[in-house]
């Protein structure tokens, strides 16, 4: 969903275990006017009513209620979620919200309320939905953006990413006979008191008529002119890949696999070949980010099933 929604949901998430657990209520002072006396008679007022007006009390009580400033703020960020969300899920549990803060009213002042937002034990609980609140209030999104502003900031694995990015664009360009595993998890480096250890699992196993293609990919730099630095990959890459080959392709030790790295200015097309055994190959090539399309020319039959 779009992170606007995701923030969303969130709030609405921490919103929903707050109401379970129970609003922060608080007394308030009221005076006013009434037929009847409750609670205490403001004497001063009392005795300067004019002689028409002396049926009426002037009176001074105390309200238990849940009009509070962290309250007011979420029932604001509430409505605003109410109005601006477009997740079906969103909606119906915003409305169903809406109604169990009725009683509350909404903030006129944001800043006033957020400056008067209680940090004691007894609002403790409230601390977890401060920040998904200020997000909804102040159009402040957990990006990267300039400024003095401290708030919740998204983390992206980016290797995570970019290998979940791969995989898609690559099924998105293979043909229909043609099966793309990701993270197959059929082979273990060893054997071991009678049973396996340390699985392996490269990023994508590629099969089609009985041939495979190893995957995996590596957020990483590649420089295609420093050969004296070894275009700056990595060793343990090596004896990794080295690995998946061998527990793979079986005892024949016959395949091809591929590191795939993003492209750059200095990494344009797949570096020669890296040669393992005499038909066991690894080949180094470049994956466009911004064509979602991986450049393996020269790799023969890869070429062919990846080629547009």
């Amino acid at each position: 969903m779009p992170v606007n929604e995701w923030v969303m949901t969130q709030f609405l998430q921490s919103l929903d275990h707050l109401v379970k657990r129970g609003l922060r209520f608080d007394y308030q002072r009221i005076e006013e006017e009434q037929r009847y006396l409750r609670g205490q008679l403001d004497v001063a007022k009392q005795i300067r009513l004019p002689p028409g007006r002396r049926h009426y009390f002037q009176l001074r009580h105390d309200v238990f209620l849940a009009n509070r400033p962290e309250n007011r703020l979420l029932r604001l960020a509430l409505e605003r979620v109410v109005g601006g969300t477009q997740d079906a899920d969103n909606w119906r549990r915003s409305s169903e919200l809406q109604g169990l803060l009725q009683q509350v009213p909404v903030s006129t002042d944001i800043a006033k309320d957020l400056r008067q937002w209680g940090n004691d034990r007894l609002m403790a609980h409230y601390q977890t939905i401060r920040p998904w609140c200020e997000m909804i209030l102040t159009d402040h999104m957990p990006l990267a953006v300039f400024g003095e502003y401290r708030g919740i900031s998204l983390l992206f694995p980016m290797e995570k990413l970019f290998e979940r990015y791969v995989e898609v664009c690559l099924r998105r360009s293979l043909p229909a006979d043609t099966r793309l595993i990701r993270q197959p998890a059929r082979e273990y480096l060893c054997q071991h008191d009678g049973g396996s250890m340390f699985r392996l699992e490269p990023d994508l196993l590629l099969e089609r008529g009985g041939r495979r293609w190893i995957l995996d990919t590596k957020w990483k730099r590649v420089d295609a002119t420093a050969r004296q630095s070894k275009y700056g990959l990595s060793q343990a890459d090596f004896y990794q890949m080295l690995a998946y080959g061998h527990r793979y392709f079986g005892q024949t030790n016959v395949g091809d696999m591929v590191l795939i790295y993003p492209r750059r200015s200095s990494f344009q097309v797949s570096l020669p070949e890296f040669t393992y055994a005499e038909r066991l190959r690894l080949w180094v090539s470049p994956f466009d980010l911004d064509d979602g399309y991986l450049h393996v020319a020269g790799l023969g039959e890869l070429d062919s099933l990846l080629s547009r």
